[in-house]
């Protein structure tokens, strides 16, 4: 009984050895193209090297994604520490009030600061001959060139910079022939 249906036929005589022969080529053909294909059908082929390309698509633009995040954060560095090294050695040193000036008031993020200067540097300040630059939890004094330099690294920085092109003054002024001065005290 441990016979194969083709032996059992075989020994009945109702099959032939040449279609026995035949059947097992036929077989074996199958077997060789069904392991050479993965025993898939053509479309389970289709559909699993649609999977295959669309996994790798998303790996390339989630790899694509993290290049760009890692270089923005690389050119971001380099940005720092290139207006760090702009303000090192361009920094004015800040002179020492007399005792009865008052410090410089300005801006930044809406909240007053002051900063207290010597006389030239106040004047200096207010005409535009110098500007102030808070970076990095430190606050020096530039010059305008180098402020307009630092504004294209790091705009927000950049804490007053006035500008000298609008001195002409406006000819319907009924107050033009009134300056007031900056170190005015109210």
């Amino acid at each position: 009984m441990g016979q194969s249906l083709q032996d059992q036929l075989l020994k009945a005589g109702i099959a032939k050895p040449k279609q026995a022969n035949k059947a097992r080529q036929d077989k074996a053909r199958k077997n060789k193209a069904a392991r050479r294909a993965g025993k898939q059908s053509p479309t389970e082929q289709q559909n699993l090297s649609k999977e295959v390309d669309a996994a790798q698509a998303a790996k390339r633009q989630a790899d694509r994604r993290r290049a760009q995040a890692a270089n923005a954060e690389r050119e971001q560095r380099e940005r720092k520490r290139r207006a760090i090294q702009i303000i090192q050695e361009n920094r004015i040193a800040i002179e020492t009030p007399e005792a009865d000036e008052p410090p410089y008031s300005y801006t930044v993020k809406g909240k007053i600061r002051r900063l207290p200067v010597s006389r030239e540097q106040r004047r200096r300040l207010a005409s535009g001959g110098l500007a102030i630059v808070r970076y990095d939890g430190a606050t020096s004094l530039v010059d305008t060139a180098t402020a307009e330099r630092l504004e294209a690294l790091i705009p927000k920085a950049i804490s007053r910079v006035t500008e000298t092109g609008n001195n002409a003054p406006d000819p319907d002024d009924p107050y033009a022939g009134y300056e007031v001065p900056d170190d005015l005290m109210w």
